[in-house]
């Protein structure tokens, strides 16, 4: 058959999805930063946040006015955002020890959540918020951008194709070095969910997890050292797999690493490059390599 008119089509042209933003920090910023560089073939936007909901109205009216969103976006309360009716589903950027609550108010609102990493600062709390978005028939996930980048995806393709042979080692570290004189609150401290483990921990996981296809680790082992506020400041840690398998990371918040990503097996190996989290390049053994470059946006990225 032939293919319908182009104006045919626009009749049936989806809508942007919508967005309610919880938080109006750094890392709230760069979430919508990225979501408007996803646009249809057209360069219609395909995403639009229609609420953000911050500590108190006038964080919400500056992150609206910062990123184009209309004035009447901003709320000054997170009891305000459960009730937004034209809200589809919510993205939670506030501090760690808030994301149990949080998540729980909108779920329980019957909205999809998307939380920032880590989606709860133990295993009881998440547990709980699997339960609430359960019992609400929602959709909750927590949002580490490093498994959807196309690097990330062709490093998953490569390593099913044989590239490497059989995965067997992950070597991965993530470290920086904070001014003593300037330490970050949320990082330092213990009522904030702090520590290096917690903030950087998941994106070395996530290189291990990538190379071993989610396998679940047998054995953990790790040591660190911690600040004199009680949070860890530098953790290493062994995860060791089925089949031989082990993974090699690194963490801290008082010191420059290489932040580099190393999948090694039978046939070759993968590097991620600097910063592996978000690489832009992924390098063979054999010397080349293939570069994903991130897109073109209006306002620079806080955390890359």
């Amino acid at each position: 058959k032939p293919n319908p008119p182009h104006s045919f089509l626009l009749l049936f042209k989806m809508a942007p999805f919508r967005w309610g933003i919880v938080g109006a920090g750094r890392i709230s910023d760069d979430f919508v930063t990225a979501l408007k560089t996803i646009k249809t073939d057209d360069g219609e936007a395909q995403h639009e946040v229609v609420a953000v909901a911050s500590s108190n109205l006038q964080k919400s009216q500056a992150f609206c006015q910062k990123h184009g969103v209309p004035a009447e976006a901003a709320l000054g309360s997170y009891a305000e955002m459960a009730a937004a009716e034209r809200v589809q589903a919510v993205y939670i950027g506030t501090i760690h020890p808030k994301h149990l609550d949080n998540a729980k108010l909108v779920l329980n609102a019957g909205k999809a959540v998307l939380c920032e990493k880590p989606i709860a600062v133990n295993s009881r709390q998440l547990k709980e918020m699997i339960e609430c978005a359960k019992k609400n028939d929602c959709f909750l996930m927590e949002a580490l951008w490093s498994r959807f980048l196309p690097s990330y995806c062709y490093v998953r393709d490569a390593i099913r194709a044989g590239s490497i042979g059989e995965p067997q080692c992950v070597q991965a570290s993530f470290g920086f070095s904070m001014p003593e004189d300037a330490p970050i609150e949320r990082v330092v401290r213990k009522e904030l969910a702090g520590g290096a483990l917690l903030d950087l921990g998941i994106y070395v996981m996530n290189v291990a997890l990538t190379a071993f296809d989610d396998a679940k680790p047998e054995r953990i082992a790790a040591a660190g050292h911690l600040f004199d506020t009680g949070v860890d400041h530098t953790v290493g840690f062994t995860l060791t797999f089925s089949g031989g398998r082990t993974a090699s990371l690194m963490v801290s918040c008082n010191t420059a690493l290489p932040c580099e990503g190393y999948i090694c097996g039978s046939k070759g190996h993968l590097k991620l490059q600097k910063p592996f989290w978000c690489t832009t390049e992924v390098e063979h053994s054999d010397g080349t390599s293939k570069s994903f470059p991130l897109p073109k946006t209006d306002d620079p990225f806080n955390f890359v």
